[in-house]
């Protein structure tokens, strides 16, 4: 089989069905539960300061594009990024067990996305650094100190006043809960970190792009992944360009591999005492592997500018978002808020995350409106990707109704779609409690005609979209929560697909969530100090 045949069979075997689960461990091994955070032992630790959290800039500004000016990079500016999109948000406890919530998501709470950056000289230090960043402590570890050489290739290689971060995932994290499925929570937990880092950029003046110019196999090496001690594999994403609005640019063979052959401090820990194989997660993962990649042209951004939340600031909502564990069930929205959740996912209406692949949209969402006052209960279809109705493949008895002037929203059926979302969402009752659920359906064909490496980033544009639905719930007043687990071919059954053009890749849910009393919160980091002025 070539690629795009094995990605399909991958895809295939990691699809829930009511009969049958994908292949997964079949029950939780705790014993072997990876520790939380991946850690390298003997590297020097540098302290991010961090600057009090502060109630600007408007909730809406920084989905149209970068704040303007851009704010100098520095210690500071760098620790308020990282804060603000990959940081812990608190600790919960209940029962005697205590554990993190972060500022990005994730299926599980497991985490399985690790950033390290690519600082050059003057940044934060003197000479240009390879760091991990360690969210447990809020700090970098120095994996390498660039020669001065070599720091001065990076420095002329990036436009000035920014820096490189790569993204990593760990599939055991995901596979110890999951088993083969784990391949999608990786990347569409992916996609809500490149949201999370995209738009705690955007409030500093900086854009997020991802570098085409690195064929993906030689991230590893760039980020230190490919040397020995690793009890558990750990595989390069991406690799994206963080700074003020530039033009395209590409990073000298001679550059690529001097940082490939550095000598790396540090010694990574050991997550689980025994690690499992998933042979299929290795397999897909290899395939994937995004070639080096035609240049785009970084456009800048032209989004909507209006203003739906006047006077709403934004940093205090990206630390509070929580995953809600259940609804209460009765509470309703109006529709012009929903109308608002589904503008802001339109590619041309939030450039931020959107542009950051810079690739087109993929992804339409199916909505399962339950309580939502204005709008009849029942199924609709935004067509984010060409705005038309009835793509092609959808049965065709639907009516296709468009219900506003603006939007790409059109009405499938009416009636009391609940149950049917519930259902769907692996018997779930949250689907259904709410106040609507989404189920994100991907162009599937016409992206692996593209390429295998196209089928990770369908999900990070599913976790994109997530992220923003999360921000809007949180803004609104109530809680939003992702699904993994659901029937994959009965979703495709409920619209009459018969071939596989669109694949049904991630669910979400929206509405008022009922609190576990039992837990008790503190803050994430109650030691960090305040930086001396000269710092700001």
């Amino acid at each position: 089989m070539d690629a795009e045949q094995q990605v399909r069979a991958y895809h295939a075997l990691s699809k829930h069905a009511p009969n049958a689960y994908a292949p997964g461990p079949g029950h939780l091994d705790w014993a072997t539960q990876p520790a939380p955070f991946r850690r390298y032992a003997g590297s020097r630790l540098l302290e991010l300061w961090q600057r009090p959290l502060e109630e600007t800039p408007a909730y809406d500004q920084p989905f149209a594009g970068p704040t303007d000016p851009p704010v100098p990079l520095s210690r500071a500016s760098l620790a308020q990024l990282l804060y603000d999109s990959l940081a812990l948000s608190a600790w919960k406890e209940a029962g005697g067990n205590r554990w993190a919530l972060r500022v990005n998501p994730s299926s599980g709470n497991l985490h399985p996305t690790e950033a390290y950056l690519l600082l050059p000289p003057g940044a934060v230090e003197a000479h240009g650094l390879l760091a991990h960043y360690a969210p447990d402590a809020h700090a970098l570890e120095v994996r390498a100190e660039l020669p001065a050489p070599l720091g001065q290739q990076l420095a002329a290689a990036l436009p000035a006043g920014g820096f490189l971060l790569g993204l990593a995932s760990i599939p055991w994290r995901e596979a110890w809960k999951y088993g083969e499925r784990a391949y999608r929570y990786c990347q569409h937990d992916l996609g809500h970190a490149l949201a999370c880092v995209s738009i705690a950029a955007a409030i500093q003046g900086w854009q997020v792009r991802l570098l085409r110019g690195v064929a993906e196999a030689r991230l590893d090496g760039l980020l230190g992944l490919d040397r020995d001690g690793f009890h558990e594999a750990e595989h390069s994403d991406c690799l994206l360009w963080i700074g003020p609005p530039a033009e395209e640019f590409s990073l000298p063979e001679t550059l690529l591999r001097g940082l490939a052959a550095l000598e790396l401090s540090g010694a990574p820990n050991r997550l689980s005492r025994q690690y499992r194989e998933w042979p299929e997660l290795a397999r897909v993962h290899g395939l994937c592997r995004a070639p080096v990649l035609p240049a785009l042209g970084w456009q800048a951004p032209l989004g909507y500018s209006g203003n739906d939340n006047p006077g709403l600031p934004l940093r205090p909502i990206l630390h509070r978002r929580r995953s809600a564990q259940a609804f209460d069930g009765c509470s309703g929205i109006l529709a012009e808020l929903l109308f608002a959740w589904l503008r802001r996912l339109l590619p041309a209406h939030s450039p931020v995350p959107f542009a950051v692949t810079g690739e087109k949209p993929q992804v339409d969402l199916l909505l399962f409106v339950h309580r939502v006052q204005g709008l009849e209960p029942g199924l609709y279809w935004l067509a984010r990707g060409d705005g038309q109705p009835q793509p092609d493949g959808l049965r065709g008895d639907f009516t296709w109704q468009r219900v506003h002037a603006e939007l790409p929203l059109y009405r499938l059926l009416e009636g009391d779609a609940r149950g049917l979302a519930g259902f769907l969402s692996c018997g779930q009752d949250i689907a259904s409690d709410g106040c609507v659920a989404l189920a994100m359906l991907a162009r599937f064909d016409q992206a692996l005609a593209e390429g295998a490496w196209q089928y990770p980033q369908l999900y990070w544009e599913c976790g994109q979209i997530g992220q923003l639905l999360y921000l809007e719930a949180e803004a609104a007043g109530l809680s939003g929560t992702g699904i993994g687990c659901f029937f994959d071919d009965q979703v495709h059954e409920l619209l009459e697909l018969a071939d596989s053009r669109w694949q049904s890749l991630y669910h979400f849910t929206i509405g008022r969530a009922v609190w576990d009393e039992r837990l008790s919160s503190a803050p994430a980091y109650p030691d960090l100090r305040v930086p001396p002025r000269s710092d700001v």
